[in-house]
């Protein structure tokens, strides 16, 4: 859906606008969880002859992971890790898809996938602001990454469908202050998958068997990291903050 929303401009309408002005639109999903991070009504305005589809947090994926090919020649990359020379392959890959000097270049994705480091990794230094807190960017500008190519990112997208739990656990949506709420939630999911279980247990090395429910979990994981209260009393707050924060790694739920 698009338009205008409450007398304010619509952000997918903006989009819309913003994908018809540039030349080339780079998508960053989120290499762990490629197909739920992509924006599928964005690709559509974009056309495959230019997008670039571009999969980051290649270094969260466990080691040996399979990485299967990415449509239209896209790429994975690690934003944070990577060096000089792949920022200056992923120029030519920008550059290659059209032929107007300098192009033009918008970065999208849903939030937190990595757009502002995408940049940073272009132009080889800080320019962008950077957090773990979904939202960080708020406005757009246009950054040289050399004589042929400018580049931007819009803010973070999601479809207005998506289910909050589901974006929490994307790191999508910023809940500092909430966390309490949907550690609960992720906790119970925990609880009924074998897999998440024991995915847990060997992150924060607990025995978590006996837990029969989501403040059982908590409190199994305060007690192991030694997360106490003045006066002795486990901190569920902590345990919940940093069991929200875990589930941004998890395997799918």
């Amino acid at each position: 859906m698009v338009g205008r929303e409450r007398g304010k401009m619509n952000p997918w309408f903006s989009l819309k606008k913003m994908i018809h002005g540039v030349d080339v639109v780079i998508e960053v999903i989120d290499a762990r969880d490629m197909d739920k991070t992509r924006l599928p009504l964005a690709e559509k305005w974009s056309g495959s002859k230019r997008l670039l589809m571009v999969a980051n947090k290649t270094d969260l994926l466990p080691k040996g992971t399979h990485l299967p090919k990415l449509e239209n020649g896209g790429v994975y990359i690690s934003a944070k890790t990577c060096d000089e020379e792949e920022g200056k392959k992923l120029v030519r890959l920008i550059l290659a898809r059209t032929e107007n000097r300098p192009a033009k270049a918008l970065i999208i994705g849903y939030p937190n996938v990595g757009k502002s480091t995408l940049i940073n990794m272009l132009v080889h230094r800080k320019v962008a602001r950077v957090s773990a807190v979904a939202g960080t960017t708020k406005n757009m500008q246009w950054i040289n990454v050399g004589p042929e190519l400018i580049v931007t990112d819009y803010r973070g997208m999601f479809p207005v469908f998506e289910k909050k739990d589901e974006l929490v656990r994307k790191g999508a949506l910023n809940v500092q202050g909430d966390e309490d709420r949907y550690a609960h939630g992720f906790a119970e999911k925990i609880l009924k998958s074998e897999q998440l279980r024991k995915w847990l247990e060997k992150k924060y090395d607990v025995d978590l068997k006996d837990a029969k429910n989501s403040e059982e979990l908590l409190a199994k994981i305060a007690e192991r990291r030694k997360w106490f209260l003045k006066g002795g009393e486990l901190n569920l707050q902590e345990a919940a903050r940093n069991l929200v924060r875990a589930m941004m790694e998890a395997p799918e739920m």
